[in-house]
């Protein structure tokens, strides 16, 4: 992409994972000065494709039922781009949180479950783009629109993540075993790996996009006040303090339990001395043997995708001493 192709930034995009403590993150941001938050776009679509996929390919959909999964993800996105020009009408940029996963449109969805099914794409059209360029990004977002925001990756080791996913899913959906996709196609961090490399080298130098670890969030403020000076966010209004909140949507519920019970950063959710063999144990008390030995395949699975990105997050810097 040459220079005249660059959009102009328009805000923060907060690139997570499901219960990476993303919730915290984003309450701890919430009131940037310059910055207008914005939440899930593509959450309801996410969980709406992850949960047919047991129907079978989508090429042997209907195809006015396939559309129509289609058209809640353009919803989304066209939701997504509101929020954005609202934003710009408020004097403001963007602060977009939105989990990787839920980035690729039914489509890709599906591929990862059933390789070979030939369907039409889902293509997206940004309505202010003024680059003709390809698609070259592994989500179903335009390239130009992904360019135009700060990306911030955030990531927590999979051995808190995954059992907490099949946690949240099991307080309120049926059949949330290992066995179901919804379940276990969410069980990876490939996606946030792809969409980094991505950014790493498509994205202008001043747009690098940063990695932050849910742990240095939890235990490290030189850690979040440095990623704040790279990403052009205030470290001086990053809130440490809160309300108790409380919501009513029963999905929302489930995943937002510990945050919305919260007044501040809750203590003993971090990694520090985590054992899988140990985690293991407490997995088959709690989902049974089968289930157990399944997270622990999906643990192992992302470690390298967890490392590499972990081996890229922002660091406090450290006063020398006189």
């Amino acid at each position: 992409m040459v220079a005249s192709d660059i959009p102009e930034l328009r805000g923060v995009y907060l690139l997570t994972h499901p219960r990476s403590a993303s919730n915290l993150f984003q309450t701890m941001m919430a009131k940037q000065p310059g910055y207008q938050n914005s939440g899930y776009k593509f959450f309801d679509v996410g969980f709406a494709a992850l949960s047919q996929m047991p129907r079978g390919p989508l090429s042997e959909w209907p195809g006015e039922e396939r559309e129509a999964l289609y058209d809640m993800f353009r919803k989304g996105f066209e939701n997504l781009q509101d929020e954005v020009a609202d934003a710009e009408r408020n004097g403001k940029q963007a602060f977009i949180k939105e989990h990787t996963i839920f980035l690729r449109g039914p489509d890709k969805v599906f591929a990862t479950l059933y390789n070979n099914d030939n369907v039409e794409p889902l293509v997206l059209q940004q309505r202010d783009a003024h680059s003709s360029s390809n698609h070259t990004n592994p989500t179903s977002l335009p390239d130009y629109f992904l360019l135009s925001l700060q990306p911030i990756f955030q990531i927590r080791h999979p051995a808190l993540m995954f059992p907490s996913m099949v946690r949240a899913q099991s307080n309120v959906l049926p059949d949330s075993t290992t066995k179901h996709p919804r379940v276990f196609c969410t069980l990876t961090l490939h996606p946030s790996r792809a969409l980094y490399d991505w950014y790493a080298n498509n994205a202008p130098i001043s747009r690098q996009p940063r990695v932050i670890d849910a742990d240095d969030i939890m235990n490290d403020p030189a850690a979040v006040r440095q990623l704040c000076i790279e990403t052009g966010l205030d470290p001086e209004a990053v809130q440490y303090e809160w309300e108790e909140r409380k919501e009513d949507n029963p999905l929302f519920a489930s995943f937002l339990s510990t945050i919305n019970a919260s007044t501040g950063i809750v203590q003993g959710k971090d990694a520090k001395g985590l054992d899988i063999v140990g985690e293991k144990a407490k997995w088959t008390n709690e989902f049974g043997e089968d289930a157990a030995t399944d997270i622990e395949r999906y643990v192992q699975d992302a470690m390298g995708d967890y490392e590499y990105l972990l081996s890229r997050k922002t660091k406090g810097k450290q006063v020398g001493m006189v």
